[in-house]
């Protein structure tokens, strides 16, 4: 839980970032309307949300697509 909630808060920054720089450069204004501050929360939120159902819903899957990685970066 604690890697979502970790992954979720980085993308909403990082979206944070890339919406403001958009609005910047196409309007002049970093917070325009106020788009980078009400969409990078809600995608954040999103995020969140669905990968902790995924993890609710399929944690096998989720635990055997892990152990494949591991075995290919180990291969590697």
């Amino acid at each position: 839980m604690k890697r979502v909630i970790l992954l979720a808060v980085i993308q909403a920054v990082v979206l944070f970032f890339i919406i403001g720089g958009l609005a910047y450069a196409f309007k002049g204004d970093f917070f325009y309307s106020h788009l980078a501050v009400v969409f990078a929360p809600i995608a954040g939120i999103w995020r969140f949300g669905t990968a902790y159902t995924t993890e609710i819903v399929l944690p096998r899957k989720a635990a055997e697509i892990a152990e494949k990685r591991k075995a290919g970066k180990n291969s590697k």
